[in-house]
């Protein structure tokens, strides 16, 4: 895969992940649809696609794309 090149300002960006330190330490997640909730777990996630969300930095502006 070629190097990513940042579309703002044509650096390089790196690749890495969004952290959730909520209750528990985890990568955060794309979820299917909106939100519904669910009294016993604050949001309804049943038979929702989910997928871990990736991020590329720009080094130089620090500009941040998603991907899911």
């Amino acid at each position: 895969m070629p190097a990513m090149t940042c579309p703002k300002c044509g650096s390089p960006m790196t690749t890495g992940y969004l952290l959730d330190q909520g209750q528990h330490v985890k990568v955060t997640e794309w979820i299917e649809g909106a939100p519904e909730k669910s009294f016993w777990t604050g949001l309804n996630l049943k038979q929702r696609r989910r997928f871990p969300v990736t991020a590329d930095r720009c080094e130089r502006c620090g500009f941040l794309e998603l991907y899911a």
